[in-house]
């Protein structure tokens, strides 16, 4: 039993190393092609391209996994080895379980390479290469996130807010720290909210000022319901920030989400990208099962090489359709974080289960 357990298992990850052999090769000589002929320089071809490589990785991986299961069964079925396991008393429940515990080796890889290496990647990216000039022109450095705020420096003081608002343009939590041209410390703006009005002008409401910070007296404090100040900042600014949680690990992510969970702000948007991290690793082990139950019918004349082809393509292009339309009602509100990003990979593992318990019944 255990050498008939091998075999399964060594022509599912030869034909895993076969499919991420031969998409690596496609993806990596169309970006190569298409950065030379854009008249890059050579060393900023090869660097875009190592820093895409985690983003493409993420979508090759499930892909991989059901061209896997497809291919290896198929050879299984061409040399008749797949009728004689199944004679040898092998059941088709181990089988199951053997190809669904190679896929879960491959979620194991591709939660790693979406929660640390894609950020990694993104962050490089970020200071390399995605910086505009209008932004590095306004901004001295760029955000950075601690204790659950962004951060940023501009001319003459620090920001920091909890929440960038775009439906209604409004920073929440926003505190400013304003400095002079001795780098000490003037005051400090704290409000409950500030809304753009226009021609970089900011509505602060709810404020706290603490001023005659730089002088040797105490500071003096006071309050309004409402003041207007100035920013260099507009408010497509702000939404570059949210880009930077595309450069924090899965733990930072999830640590962040919670914290801003905690204000009372809607974080659909931020929980749906930490829940794709799980559902987009998730189903590499779905995909890997899709195809299994083409052992129900283990005669060689029922595979062919066109025919798992096909059936790759369509199923890759029925998920992803899928896939990012629900997503895309989550981040508009009309669909839970949870149900966005696991709608579709459990009506895939819902079939998986029903194609299993339905051929079962009918080989009994």
């Amino acid at each position: 039993m255990l050498i008939l357990s091998s075999l399964i298992v060594k022509e599912w990850f030869k034909s895993l190393f076969g499919a991420i052999v031969v998409l690596f090769l496609l993806i990596t000589t169309a970006d190569l092609i298409n950065g030379f002929l854009q008249g890059k320089e050579i060393s900023r071809v090869f660097l875009e391209y190592l820093l895409k490589m985690p983003d493409l990785i993420g979508k090759m991986l499930p892909i991989c996994s059901l061209v896997a299961t497809l291919f290896s069964l198929n050879r299984l079925k061409a040399h008749s080895e797949l009728i004689s396991i199944l004679a040898a008393g092998v059941s088709y429940f181990k089988i199951y379980l053997l190809i669904g515990s190679c896929g879960l080796s491959i979620v194991a890889l591709q939660f790693y390479n979406l929660g640390y290496l894609e950020p990694v990647a993104n962050k490089i990216k970020r200071q390399e290469i995605t910086k505009s000039q209008k932004s590095e022109g306004r901004y001295l450095t760029r955000s950075s996130l601690e204790g659950g705020k962004f951060w940023y420096k501009s001319q003459n003081y620090f920001a920091s807010f909890t929440f960038f608002d775009r439906a209604h343009s409004s920073l929440k939590n926003f505190e400013i720290y304003f400095f002079n041209k001795d780098h000490k410390n003037e005051k400090i703006l704290r409000s409950k909210e500030a809304k753009y009005n226009g021609n970089n002008k900011w509505i602060l409401r709810e404020v706290t000022e603490i001023s005659n910070l730089d002088q040797p007296i105490f500071p003096i404090q006071g309050i309004q319901n409402e003041r207007e100040i100035s920013l260099q900042e507009i408010p497509e600014d702000f939404g570059e920030f949210e880009a930077d949680l595309t450069t924090l690990s899965f733990f930072k992510l999830y640590q962040f989400v919670s914290r801003l969970s905690k204000t009372g702000i809607n974080v659909n948007e931020y929980q749906i990208i930490l829940m794709n991290k799980i559902f987009l690793s998730l189903i590499c082990f779905v995909f890997a099962l899709l195809p299994v139950s083409s052992i129900f019918n283990p005669n060689r004349r029922s595979s062919s090489f066109g025919k798992n082809v096909v059936q790759t393509l369509l199923i890759t292009v029925v998920f992803w359709v899928l896939y990012s339309s629900t997503v895309a009602f989550g981040n508009s509100g009309s669909l839970p974080p949870v149900v966005a990003t696991g709608l579709v990979p459990a009506l895939f593992f819902s079939f998986v289960l029903w194609t299993y318990f339905k051929n079962r019944k009918l080989s009994i």
